[in-house]
């Protein structure tokens, strides 16, 4: 009988063990309705925004200072990590445009702070080092010690934010978890927790100018969640609204204008199976940079996502829009191929 009471005792151990895995991984996961701080660093000299000032702001998704070398996993390639010679000069050619461009404020997506894919560099740090922006915050959205995916090179470590600079002084930043994929909690534990990043700038004179940046998720399938994502944005936005503040939003939104058929995108058709554009209710309930018509009457022009090895954007997956209490100004997208998979785009808004 002594063999039993040691199988009963290893199996106990090992239930133990298993249990405490669990937990711990459980403890990875943020939970959709987590609101937290974000740090904020700013120097004490930043001015507050004055009102009737026009201000320019560019929103951008980086691909993790990827380069356009390369043809990562999840677009069908092979490539996981990028050599760190290839990240600094995706990051000078970065900041190349930034500088070019000149915004007030900067909405950056995709930024790596310490990830193993981009050399363990701190890309939101070596961009403000090469920039002249006097504050700043982040909030991570993918934070996972260690990715065991794909299975022929593993992520690794992981971190990667949503950043936001500004020449204005930042009071505070907020970062909403956004609803998760619909899939097991072993995959959500590893896999991209979107959020949204709430910047509160003060207005000279009393008053508040909230800066929204955002991520939506890829690759949902049509299960509902960027449906869901986009609710919490509108309640969060709708909340910030009913208390008598300015916003501006702005993010890759990873959904087709309202209006444009997927089935043009031949192979890509997929990725957007919706009937209607998720992103249609913020169409209908705030001022777009680009108003849908415009979307549909000169769609080349407003493109910003490039496929690997494409010459020239075939889709528009990145948005921007305003309290109707903010006057829009000047857009474009910035015309900058070989940098990222995404275009910047840039454009002037003025409160009121």
């Amino acid at each position: 009988m002594g063999w039993a009471r040691h199988l009963g005792a290893a199996a106990a151990l090992v239930g133990a063990l298993a249990t405490g895995v669990v937990a711990w991984l459980r403890t990875q996961l943020w939970e959709p309705n987590d609101v937290r701080p974000a740090p904020v660093v700013c120097a004490a000299e930043a001015p507050s925004l004055p009102r009737g000032q026009t201000v320019k702001v560019l929103v951008w998704n980086v691909q993790f200072a990827g380069s356009r070398k390369y043809e990562f996993f999840y677009d069908g390639g092979k490539q996981v990590h990028v050599p760190e010679a290839d990240v600094l000069a995706t990051l000078d050619a970065i900041a190349a445009v930034i500088r070019e461009q000149d915004p007030d404020i900067v909405l950056l997506q995709e930024i790596d702070r310490g990830s193993d894919r981009t050399a363990r560099i701190d890309e939101h740090a070596e961009l403000l080092s090469r920039l002249a922006y006097p504050c700043s915050t982040s909030t991570p959205y993918h934070q996972v010690a260690y990715v065991p995916h794909p299975a022929f090179e593993h992520m690794g470590l992981v971190n990667m934010h949503l950043s936001v600079f500004s020449r204005y002084r930042i009071d505070a930043a907020t970062r909403t978890q956004l609803p998760l994929l619909v899939e097991p909690w072993w995959r959500q534990v590893f896999n991209i927790r979107r959020a949204l990043l709430d910047v509160d700038l003060p207005l000279a004179g009393g008053g508040r100018f909230h800066v929204f940046n955002t991520h939506l998720s890829a690759f949902s399938n049509g299960d509902g969640t960027l449906e869901r994502q986009v609710a919490v944005l509108d309640s969060v936005l709708t909340r910030t609204a009913l208390a008598g503040d300015a916003f501006v939003i702005g993010g890759d939104l990873n959904s087709l204008p309202p209006g444009d058929d997927a089935t043009r995108l031949g192979p890509y058709a997929h990725e957007y199976p919706e009937p209607v554009s998720p992103v249609k209710r913020l169409f209908d309930r705030y001022a777009s940079i680009v108003p849908a018509q415009v979307y549909g009457a000169d769609p080349e022009r407003w493109r910003t996502y490039l496929p690997f090895g494409a010459a020239k954007p075939d889709r528009t997956l990145d948005y921007a829009f305003t309290s109707r209490d903010v006057t829009v100004g000047e857009a474009s997208v910035v015309q900058s191929l070989q940098v990222s998979d995404h275009l910047p785009l840039v454009f002037q808004v003025t409160v009121e």
